[in-house]
């Protein structure tokens, strides 16, 4: 690209090799790094291009092999600057166009973030929004190092950010912190261990508190499994005082899970018919400009939209966008799901809530579904075996509790 450019505003010429030896000229040429491009063999001569700094080079050359060289075109900057040194009015508009150029490079049209994950894009905008950083501002106004310091203050799982201003390109990269800054503090109210859902108990572990079942009993959803309500009895067994604790344990239980899903007999689809349409649209902020052919037909239409935004070389955005249109033309309509269909999507949806189970811990002893053919539909009905942990707090309440033991005594 910079090569290109740099033939362009120095200017390069179409020529034409002919004479006694074109093949020592070539070989002349690239001894003494003349550079030539686009080499073509066309009716018993040569075609190739080259800039006008080296064309002003050969001349020895071409004497030495006794060819000639005729210019059959002259591009770049300087010839068209050349051929149209009478329009004013093209010159003016030339001059305006880089004036506008340079009068946006001042500005900020785009701004990139690279390394974030659990921040998402549009909560970093919106917080750089709120410190007055967003398309259209001027660069003047940016403190890279003060906006480094400030994402890092309002961020704390950030912990390392770099920003720098590139053309018309802010560029923010970040990193986050991937290991728990803190441990969550432990909380020692007293409580019980009940079960939240109802199971027969396939193992329990006791680490603080009185276990109140065992493995192979069949427990109820609310029942209290660790008790976090300690007895202290003295010498002749005789209960004297409860100590209450915070009751932890791992209680696992075989419990069951049923559901039950529809599946409509009839689905809607979409049929399309082959016409197309294509179009572009320009936005310039808030302004925006669409061409795209009319539809002559009631039929429907699907549109997809590819959106750019104009850049002038790597990092010279302009607060330009282009979005070119697709549509396809479709029509919609019905039709009834075969058995071989609904049998992957049932497979599907058992599949994706076996998935869930498996992402929760939960280890799948038996999972079982059956489809049956309704008159309005098709329903599905599922049936897992489960081994989970069932155990939940529940908060003693001590005053409760002592007056029970009270009236115990």
């Amino acid at each position: 690209m910079k090569q290109v450019l740099k033939r362009f505003l120095g200017g390069y010429l179409k020529l034409r090799l002919v004479g006694f030896s074109p093949e020592r000229f070539l070989n002349l040429c690239m001894a003494n790094q003349i550079i030539i491009w686009d080499l073509r063999y066309i009716e018993d001569s040569y075609q190739f291009y080259m800039t006008v700094k080296d064309y002003r080079r050969v001349k020895a050359l071409v004497k030495k092999a006794r060819v000639r060289l005729r210019i059959t075109g002259r591009y770049g900057l300087p010839f068209f600057l050349h051929r149209n040194r009478k329009r004013k009015l093209y010159a003016a508009g030339i001059a305006a166009f880089f004036l506008i150029l340079f009068v946006m490079s001042n500005f900020i049209w785009n701004i990139t973030l690279e390394g974030n994950y659990r921040f998402t894009d549009d909560m970093l905008l919106h917080y750089l929004d709120s410190m007055g950083i967003r398309y259209g501002v001027s660069k003047s106004v940016i403190d890279c190092d003060a906006l480094e310091e400030s994402i890092r203050s309002s961020y704390p799982e950030i912990i390392w950010v770099s920003a720098r201003v590139s053309g018309t390109r802010l560029l923010i990269r970040i990193k986050e912190n991937d290991v728990v800054g803190s441990l969550p503090e432990k909380d020692g109210t007293p409580r019980n261990l009940v079960a939240n859902k109802a199971g027969v108990i396939t193992s329990i572990v006791v680490r603080k508190g009185k276990a109140q079942v065992k493995v192979g009993d069949a427990v109820e959803e609310g029942q209290i499994l660790v008790s976090g309500e300690i007895p202290i009895y003295n010498d002749a067994e005789e209960l004297v005082n409860s100590q209450y604790v915070y009751a932890d344990a791992d209680v696992f239980a075989q419990t069951e899970l049923s559901y039950e899903e529809r599946i409509p007999h009839f689905v809607l689809e979409r049929s399309y018919t082959g016409n197309r349409r294509r179009g572009f649209r320009l936005r310039f902020g808030e302004l925006s400009f669409l061409c795209i052919f009319p539809s002559r037909q009631e039929l429907m239409w699907e549109f997809k939209t590819t959106s750019s935004q104009a850049a002038i070389l790597h990092d010279f955005y302009l607060p330009v966008w282009i979005d070119k249109i697709e549509a396809r033309e479709y029509e919609i309509y019905e039709r009834k799901r075969t058995e071989d269909e609904v049998n992957a999507i049932g497979d599907q949806i058992q599949q994706q809530k076996i998935q869930n189970l498996m992402e929760k811990g939960v280890e799948i002893i038996e999972n079982d579904v059956k489809i049956l053919d309704m008159d309005s539909c098709w329903k599905l009905n599922g049936h897992f075996v489960l081994v989970e942990p069932v155990g939940t707090g529940a908060t003693i309440d001590q005053a409760e509790e002592n007056g029970q033991a009270d009236e115990r005594n």
